[in-house]
């Protein structure tokens, strides 16, 4: 009987237990893993290439033959190494150690995309049937893609509310980037205030990693104007016979509240793959790091399913269906709250890859996308006055065309695409108090709008000993029209057309085996989208001016070069990209004064226009430097500058610079400390009449580690902003009149812990 009062810890005792030989066991026995690593290109070894055992997260180089080798523990079945050298693509392979040769022969195939101004985030690390996910991968991410998209360099954000994360990339928001999903295009905001930007539509727990083009350089994937975004989701490997993995993850913050839980699981023999993948996620309002509390609750869940069949050896077909829903997110920064964000998605696609040596691949993919929005006021104390309700609706549809091949010394591409949009809206006010006490009032947001873009693509690689050459050039052609125009447009011409024309060039030189310098040139060609062109007086901005379309708007073009350096020498690895780019006719909202406003009480109203002229500069930086080969140091920074050239007044929404301390290691093989410190200068290049205002520098620490316990299972565990700093973000919208008369910026939130846990089978 006494035994019973102790039964409860029996089962914490078995499993300390099993925690404690998982992180002791070691290996007897030693097997060596030799290979030598070459070009397919030319056939030379590469000296200085990175090899990472990724069992182990050992990492090694090549030595001048070419050569590498390990030791492992002869108890294991598999290895999985990954191989990297600067101008050739990532490569990774198993190798099974009851059949390993006694020297492996690795060919590595040069990537321009390393030669470029891209970066490349890993959110998933690509898993086989005997391969976890990464540590490093495991730390809490955030449910919105857009907060995600703030870890590369210069790329920032602007915060509403705690949903929804816009991204800024080089001062460029909004239709200024094309974002994309697995080089298809992604779904459309449907909120003219943009709570939902498309970023948030997708479901970051699906994505492998994400590749930033900077500039008008990624023509492939659609205009560029100021920058791609292309989301590469998850995929099953190359697998014979049967096999099912998955994995499963929740986790919890202070402060935020944010909670989140999400499952995928993987299935796929000779001929049948399928992904299917759901979570939930959650989060409360949060408090500053003065005790300000701000409004940022939501409720988010989502699902996905993504289905490929083989036909024979050279054929695939695919399919994918995914919906997600959010529900009472807040936005303290604008008039009203998002009520409800349902999204729905489908796409399917073809691909047939001929053993021909010019032509080597051929796909056509098609895609459907529908936002229904609802944005109310019932939780302000404006509803006492009024009952405002905003429905919106947006669909996106397109298909795409691609074939790839080789030529003699170069690849080649030719895209085709079709994308439509069309959009609308409705809002509907109801007058309680007041003057206009008992009447009604109902408008349209775009006067249900579309776009569609014809577009076509040509482009490929030249490799010529020390030299490759990048080139493709893109031609589009933009019609928009709008089938309900409101009042005040009735008299005025909606349709508009355009055929635009862009191109991009890139030469890159290696100086030695271990170091690249590129120059990129281009210009990207940009219409107008449907709310310059269409948005029917709605305040969308920073201060309370109503906001009015312009069909008559003309495209902007950006004229951008990139000079990009990439330096790997023994344990230091430094990569500079300088840009420079002028953009003609310059789409803004620019105050009209002959132009009176629809509502009561409004300042004003803002009319899109092309500006003028302005050019930008800046720059990103990067040093990473392995202290040992289980310890690495990381500085990171960027800054960009713009100002018309008419006037040399600043641009509007331009972050300042900022830099990155960071240094991470591995313990125990099993353990991944990290140290992040950040640094932010103040900006006080702003534009006012814009609605800008100055903001201050500020320092943040965040300290966090991963561990790996025990057959699958992984624990993250972290402290973010670790001295409760107090600060807010250049690009940070004002909070409304509402909760602040003084319309100060939204803050960050102040001091919050974290812990994950995840297992993968």
């Amino acid at each position: 009987m006494k035994l019973k009062k102790y039964k409860y810890i029996y089962p914490f005792i078995g499993i300390s237990l099993l925690i404690f030989v998982a992180l002791t066991q070691d290996g007897i026995a030693q097997k060596h893993v030799e290979g030598k690593v070459i070009s397919t290109q030319s056939g030379l070894v590469l000296p200085g290439a990175h090899v990472t055992l990724k069992d182990q997260n050992i990492i090694t180089t090549t030595d001048e033959s070419g050569y590498f080798h390990f030791s492992v523990d002869s108890s294991q079945q598999m290895v999985h190494l990954r191989i990297s050298s600067v101008g050739f693509r990532t490569f990774e392979m198993q190798v099974y150690l009851d059949d390993l040769p006694s020297l492996l022969r690795i060919e590595m195939v040069p990537d321009t995309r390393q030669l470029q101004p891209v970066t490349v985030l890993a959110h998933r690390v690509k898993q086989d049937p005997s391969i976890r996910e990464d540590v490093s991968s495991v730390i809490f991410k955030p449910v919105d893609s857009g907060a995600f998209l703030r870890n590369a360099p210069n790329v920032s954000g602007v915060r509403r509310g705690g949903f929804g994360i816009d991204p800024v990339i080089r001062g460029n928001s909004a239709s200024r980037l094309n974002i994309r999903v697995d080089g298809l295009t992604s779904s459309a905001a449907a909120c003219p205030n943009r709570m939902d930007p498309p970023t948030s539509h997708i479901r970051l727990s699906d994505i492998e990693r994400v590749e930033i083009y900077h500039g008008p350089h990624a023509l492939e994937f659609g205009p560029a104007f100021g920058g791609t975004v292309n989301f590469i989701k998850q995929k099953p490997g190359e697998f014979t016979g049967s096999h099912v993995q998955g994995d499963i993850r929740t986790g919890i913050e202070t402060n935020t509240g944010h909670q989140i839980a999400d499952t995928r699981l993987m299935i796929r023999n000779n001929r049948l793959s399928a992904i299917l993948s759901g979570g939930l996620s959650s989060a409360s309002d949060y408090e500053s790091g003065s005790g300000t509390a701000v409004g940022a609750s939501f409720t988010s869940y989502d699902y996905g399913l993504d289905l490929g069949y083989r036909l024979n050896k050279t054929q695939h077909i695919r399919a994918g269906w995914s919906q997600s829903f959010v529900r009472d997110a807040d936005f303290p920064a604008l008039p009203m709250d998002m009520a409800i964000d349902d999204t729905y998605k489908a796409s399917v696609g073809y691909s047939w890859e001929p053993d021909y040596i010019t032509l080597r691949s051929v796909s056509l993919d098609a895609y459907y996308t529908f936002v229904d929005h609802e944005m109310n006021n019932r939780n302000r104390e404006s509803f006492q006055m009024r009952d405002a309700v905003a429905l919106a609706e947006t669909r996106s549809q397109g298909i795409r065309a691609q074939a790839k091949g080789f030529l003699n010394s170069g690849t080649w591409n030719i895209t085709g695409n079709i994308d439509h949009q069309g959009i609308d809206g409705t809002r509907f006010v109801d007058f309680k108090m007041g003057p206009r006490a008992g009447e009604s009032m109902q408008y349209n947001l775009w006067q249900d709008a579309y776009t569609t873009n014809f577009g076509l693509y040509a482009g490929g690689d030249y490799f010529r000993d020390v030299w490759t050459l990048k080139f493709g050039t893109r031609v589009d052609y933009n019609k928009a029209d709008a089938r309900n125009p409101a009042p005040r447009f009735q008299n005025r011409d909606l349709s508009s057309s355009f055929l635009n024309f862009s191109i991009s060039a890139g030469l890159s030189r290696s100086l030695s085996d271990n170091t690249v310098i590129s120059l990129y040139a281009g210009r990207g060609v940009r219409s107008p989208d449907v709310t310059e062109r269409y948005i029917n007086f709605l305040a969308i901005g920073r201060n309370p001016f109503e906001f009015a379309g312009n069909p008559d708007l003309k495209p902007e073009a950006n004229h951008q070069a990139d000079l990009i350096f990439d330096s790997h020498i023994s344990r230091l690895q430094l990569t500079l990209n300088g840009f420079i780019g002028y953009t003609t006719d310059y789409i803004s909202a620019e105050i009209a004064p002959e132009i009176n406003p629809v509502g009561m009480g409004v300042p004003g109203v803002r009319e899109f226009r092309n500006r003028g002229n302005i050019v930008k500069t800046g720059f990103e930086t990067s040093v990473n430097f392995e202290v040992s080969s289980k310890f690495y140091l990381q500085w990171i920074s960027s800054y960009t500058f713009a100002e018309y050239t008419d006037s040399g007044d600043a641009v509007a929404e331009i972050p300042p610079f900022e830099q990155s301390f960071i240094i991470q290691g591995l313990l125990a093989n099993r353990f991944t400390p990290n140290l992040s410190v950040r640094q932010v200068s103040a900006q006080d290049r702003i534009d006012e009449r814009f609605g800008e205002q100055p903001t201050s520098s500020f320092w943040l620490v965040d300290i966090y580690s991963g561990a790996t316990l025990w057959n699958g299972f992984e624990l993250a565990a972290g402290i973010r902003n670790l001295f409760n700093k107090n600060y807010e973000e250049h690009l940070n919208r004002n909070v409304n009149p509402e909760f602040d008369a003084d319309r100060s910026k939204l803050f960050e939130p102040g001091r919050r812990i974290f812990i994950e846990l995840s297992y993968s089978f």
